[in-house]
């Protein structure tokens, strides 16, 4: 699952498409209001969620954040995630069920709550299902490339 176009941006709630760059700043989807808007660099934080990481105790160190939600739509059924506004007690919980190699130190409650926001949103806006399909897309496209070079 590749979220590189997806952004979270300090002080603007929810998730966002990039849809273009400018020199001063971007043009994002706002997937909460349902427009696009302007967003400045030098005012906002940009993040990609693609380049989000969660830490692990494993070899690699951290585990790419649509690793974390492919895990946790794929347990979906069977461990629903908590509510956010949970207390700390079942959101590490829930967390210890989806990601059990999570470093306990590094990874706080509050990233926890991040991740799970995230993921509620991202569903109810049909984000994944939306990446899902670009991903596809583009194997597609590179696929058909493929082809018409070893012709």
């Amino acid at each position: 699952m590749n979220l590189d176009k997806f952004l979270v941006i300090t002080g603007v709630p929810g998730v966002h498409k990039l849809v273009s760059t400018r020199n001063n700043g971007l043009l994002i989807e706002d997937r909460k209001e349902g427009r696009t808007r302007f967003v400045p660099t030098r005012q906002n934080q940009i993040t990609p969620l693609g380049t989000v990481a969660i830490y692990v105790d494993t070899d690699e160190g951290t585990m790419p954040l649509p690793e974390v939600f492919q895990r946790m739509l794929d347990q979906q059924e069977a461990i629903p995630p908590v509510s956010p506004n949970a207390n700390s007690t079942e959101l590490r919980h829930y967390f210890n069920q989806i990601l059990p190699e999570h470093d306990h130190d590094q990874v706080h409650i509050n990233d926890i709550k991040k991740c799970i926001k995230w993921f509620n949103f991202m569903q109810e806006k049909g984000i994944f299902e939306e990446a899902k399909r670009e991903a596809e897309t583009a194997a597609a496209e590179a696929a058909e490339k493929d082809a018409k070079s070893d012709a």
